[in-house]
């Protein structure tokens, strides 16, 4: 039966993993961010590896999800559904990654019994906000792929001569795709590491060797981007890493308790029937033992022997990666979940690791079989809803058969047009306000340069402040020769380039990296507190 279930049972399981993900996917309609990245993919394809002239948002996910976007554009082309494939095979690979490293070393029944307590855990993504973080593009949540991989080849290496330098290569690796990997990944290996060294009273062995890795990592990610910087590659924004005031905590407390809920599939808003509400109170428990596996675990630390390395890393990425929640500028509304995304597939895999065995001790773990069972049943009712039908695919469709090719819209309805066309539109993003500005955020130069592109129409969302952008397209571009209305978004078509004297935007906090930015009006502050750059919300 362990053969048969290894062997066939599991892939059996994975690969129907995939398959109901990619169809949740196919529920949520293409978001920008996604398109975005899946723009910038398919130039690594076609002749631009280093992305010259582009400058992606503040995390370039150039060594992750920009070449798993590659490799699936290889064999689908440049399609709409590239990033939800890209969705489905990142969180079937976060279950999986989650279930293994839960394991450790245990076999026979308390290895189960730890695998199905992080699927348990992760499994399920409930409609609503869970959904936009999975589904809606590229986040912090694919970078637990790097991270549980790494931690897996430490768990399974040991203190093997060659994982250090594994670990050097892994955390480097992610660091350049996601410099929360730093945060999360490099300092928990140091500190964790630094600990034991003091603890054993030495500085030698493997922990040492460990907590060189951990700083060789620095210095490779940031090597590999100074060198990708020189050859002419992309730009990014600096992260918006600074402290926020302490009056702001116990508001970002309260948000964290939110976006975390959300994060684990509780927010109980989202769930409009009895069986999702049941869902929602599960995945609350499952919370509930990633937190007491963490509380457990530190003060565990304070206990000898010293006890396992990778749980013990574990546990305080989740803590620094919550504590830098709370303490810095990022929360902002319950779309900053995005920001501890990544605390669901550690989480799962840490619950495995510490809680499995005191649920056996107790007989809790019969419930077990009942909750698989009923989320399993869950899945496929979600697998089985309707795909979305996306009201931006009439408009495309318009554009081309008004043989429109360039224009400009702003940043929730531009790269994804481009994406629906299948590349035969671009439409390059812009910031929509008293004054329409180009916009420098997952998108390339070029783009803007009217002697390259001659951009003839300009897409604008006409719900909330909509109308008002309208005027201004008006005052800044004159009548349009042309204007089509579709749904909340209206098209203005003229007859000259407006790239032509188009100014241009970039974001004030992340200057350092980019041209002298120009003081912004009320308004476009306004605009930019409300847009949230980079967040993954539907247009």
């Amino acid at each position: 039966m362990s053969f048969i279930a290894s062997r066939i049972l599991v892939p059996l399981g994975v690969v129907g993993a995939f398959f109901g993900y990619f169809q949740m996917a196919k529920t949520m309609p293409i978001n920008a961010d996604g398109a975005s990245n899946a723009l910038q993919a398919w130039e690594m394809l076609h002749g631009n590896p280093l992305l010259s002239g582009w400058t992606v948002t503040d995390v370039s996910f150039y060594t992750t999800e920009l070449i798993q976007y590659a490799l699936i554009e290889a064999v689908l082309g440049l399609h709409e559904n590239v990033f939800r494939v890209a969705a489905a095979m990142t969180y079937a690979l976060l279950v999986v990654l989650a279930a293994a490293l839960a394991k450790g070393d245990a076999t026979g029944r308390p290895a189960l019994v730890r695998m199905g307590v992080a699927v348990a855990i992760i499994m399920l993504p409930l409609p609503g906000v869970s959904y936009l973080v999975v589904f809606g593009g590229p986040n912090h949540l694919g970078t637990g792929v790097p991270l549980l991989l790494m931690w897996l080849v430490l768990d399974r290496g040991k203190d093997a001569r060659w994982v250090p330098f594994a670990m050097a290569v892994l955390l480097a690796w992610g660091q350049i795709a996601d410099p929360l990997v730093f945060y999360i990944g490099a300092i928990p290996l140091a500190l964790v590491s630094a600990y034991r060294l003091i603890r054993a009273r030495t500085y030698r062995g493997p922990d040492a060797h460990l907590l060189l890795a951990a700083a060789a990592s620095v210095l490779l990610g940031r090597g590999a981007l100074a060198v990708i910087s020189a050859l002419g590659g992309f730009s990014t924004h600096a992260p918006p890493t600074q402290f926020a005031p302490l009056t702001d905590w116990p508001e970002h407390l309260r948000l964290l308790a939110v976006v975390t809920a959300a994060n684990f599939g509780g927010y109980l808003p989202d769930a409009d029937d009895p069986v999702h509400f049941a869902a929602a109170i599960v995945r609350l428990a499952g919370l509930g033992l990633v937190l007491a596996a963490v509380v457990a675990t530190l003060v565990a630390l304070l206990r000898r022997p010293l006890g396992n390395r990778v749980t013990q890393i574990l546990a305080l990425a989740i803590v620094l990666n919550l504590a830098a929640f709370v303490a810095s500028t990022l929360p902002t509304d319950l779309m900053s979940v995005r920001q501890v995304s990544v605390v669901l597939p550690l989480g799962a895999a840490l619950a495995g690791r510490v809680c499995a065995d005191w649920l056996a001790e107790r007989k809790a773990a019969l419930v077990l079989s009942p909750v698989l069972v009923f989320f399993t049943a869950l899945f496929v009712w979600q697998a089985a809803a309707p795909a979305c039908v996306d009201p931006k695919r009439d408009l495309v469709a318009w554009l081309e058969s008004e043989r429109l090719s360039h224009g400009i819209g702003g940043y929730w309805n531009a790269s994804d047009l481009s994406l629906i066309s299948g590349g035969d539109l671009l439409v390059a993003p812009v910031i929509q306000g008293d004054e329409i500005k180009s916009y420098r955020w997952g998108s390339r130069a070029q783009w803007y340069d009217p002697q390259q592109h001659d951009a003839r129409f300009v897409v604008i969302d006409t719900s909330g402040a909509g109308r008002r952008t309208v005027d201004a397209a008006l005052r800044q571009f004159g009548q349009p020769v042309q204007r089509r209305d579709f749904a909340h978004f209206a098209v203005l078509v003229y007859g000259h380039n407006l790239l032509v004297g188009l100014p241009a935007y970039c974001v004030p906090e992340h200057a350092a990296s980019m041209a002298q930015c120009p003081p912004l009006s009320a308004v476009e502050s306004q605009l930019l507190k409300s847009l949230a750059p980079g967040e993954a919300r539907p247009g």
